[in-house]
């Protein structure tokens, strides 16, 4: 998706300088959020003794039980994921 900012007086060079400045404030806020997931998962690893990856397979699978924490460790994975990938497009069009 391509949006058009129409120049109302302000210059293109500022605009692109705010614009620049909001997705890289994104990028560190993504940044933060994944190292207090990542966090989370390890206290999990650490419980469980399995790797999250390993962990999510089982899940997904019907092979690792329904523990509540299993619900709440599937959920740090697959934000991370999404987070993961909206930052690897953020880096991509800064």
């Amino acid at each position: 998706m391509v949006l058009e900012v129409k120049n109302k007086g302000i210059p293109k060079d500022l605009v692109k300088d705010v614009v620049i400045r909001t997705l890289k404030t994104r990028v560190e806020e993504i940044n933060h959020k994944l190292k207090e997931i990542h966090n989370s998962m390890n206290y999990f690893e650490r419980k469980y003794g399995m790797k999250t990856e390993e962990f999510y397979e089982k899940f997904v699978s019907g092979a690792a039980g329904d523990d509540i924490d299993f619900f709440e460790w599937k959920a740090l994975k697959e934000i991370s994921d999404e987070l993961k990938e909206e930052k690897k497009v953020l880096i991509e069009i800064i």
